[in-house]
């Protein structure tokens, strides 16, 4: 009897592990799939809106979205942004502003 009781714990136990082992891999899976609709989300957004999504490196509220007519993004310290499709511009040359590059978000 005391044999019977001992694997009926064990069996429990192991039971359980099973249990919370099948709820973290299938949250794993919930949580990728959440992550692959919010990538194509802000893919058919931007598509649709004909925006792309960019990072101000002065300002950390968060990325923003500008139009995608231009390939190339710069803004300097006062939120002025310049946009073109040159990778050459470079709106530091002969100006006093400090300009950087704004990079793509998520890129």
């Amino acid at each position: 009897m005391a044999q019977n009781l001992q694997n009926s714990m064990a069996y429990a136990e192991a039971a359980q592990r099973y249990c919370d082992w099948s709820q973290q891999n299938w949250q794993g899976v919930v949580d990728q799939r959440n992550a692959r609709v919010d990538r194509q989300q802000s893919a058919f957004r931007e598509n649709l809106g004909a925006v792309q999504t960019w990072v101000n490196p002065y300002d950390t509220r968060g990325p923003i979205q500008l139009t995608s007519q231009y390939r190339h993004y710069w803004v300097d310290r006062q939120g002025n942004i310049l946009g073109t499709n040159d990778p050459a511009d470079n709106p530091n040359a002969g100006s006093t502003g400090d300009w950087s590059r704004m990079p793509r978000h998520g890129v």
